[in-house]
């Protein structure tokens, strides 16, 4: 028997999954709020001491902003490897009939993909800077 054996149960580890998603997501979305406080806060922090020495009030940092045909390039090609990878693994595991599963990621990644190509299209044509930045 293996060290854990009496705690680690299969119904006690199908349990504790989704609390320990559900927890672990909360902790995250918590941790970013705090850190883009903390952010702006120093910002803030910042702004007033210059203010307090006469100095010119610094500029806040641009950000640079990303062509919104990046983010579903990315996806797309995500999408479209996983889609492969389980059309194959589930075609040679379960045959012909499991292996359909996989073509739905594969379509959704192709799609990113057009979507992604037809976007920088009107990015070029147009110029991001038309568009405000928005993705």
């Amino acid at each position: 028997m293996f060290l854990f054996g009496d705690i680690l149960r299969p119904e006690l580890v199908a349990i504790s999954i989704p609390i320990i998603s559900i927890i672990g997501g909360c902790a995250i979305a918590i941790v970013a709020i705090i850190m883009a406080s903390r952010k702006k806060e120093l910002e803030h922090k910042e702004r007033l001491s210059a203010m307090e020495k006469g100095i010119d009030i610094p500029q806040a940092p641009r950000e640079e902003v990303r062509p919104p045909y990046l983010s579903n390039r990315t996806g797309g090609l995500v999408m479209t490897f996983i889609g492969i990878a389980l059309t194959i693994g589930l075609w040679v595991s379960g045959g012909a009939i499991a292996g359909v599963w996989g073509l739905i990621p594969l379509a959704i990644g192709i799609g990113l993909l057009i979507s992604s190509i037809l976007e920088k299209r009107e990015v070029d044509q147009k110029g991001f800077g038309d568009r405000g930045g928005q993705p």
